[in-house]
């Protein structure tokens, strides 16, 4: 979760400081720089669902593996507590 975090947070710092130092380095009229920056934010949004999608679809991995480990065991339990009791 940290390193999810990190990675979001790094490539969010990355491209806004990428747009900056474009903006400040564009030889461009106002209006296209306006124009650059508004597909830069576009595609940095992009980016930035992107990570986010694959974080939380290798969250609900991770959280259905452990709900599938944890039925197992508590069907290994009933099962075992069941033939005891039999007995």
């Amino acid at each position: 979760m940290k390193n999810t975090r990190k990675l979001i947070g790094g490539l969010i710092a990355g491209a806004a400081i990428g747009v900056a130092i474009g903006v400040l380095l564009a030889p461009t009229s106002g209006a296209k720089t306006r124009k650059k920056l508004v597909g830069g934010s576009l595609k940095m949004k992009d980016d930035a669902m992107v990570s986010v999608e694959d974080s939380i679809a290798a969250l609900r991995k991770k959280f259905n593996q452990k709900i599938d480990q944890l039925a197992r065991g508590s069907k290994e339990v009933i099962n075992h507590t069941s033939e005891k009791v039999k007995i």
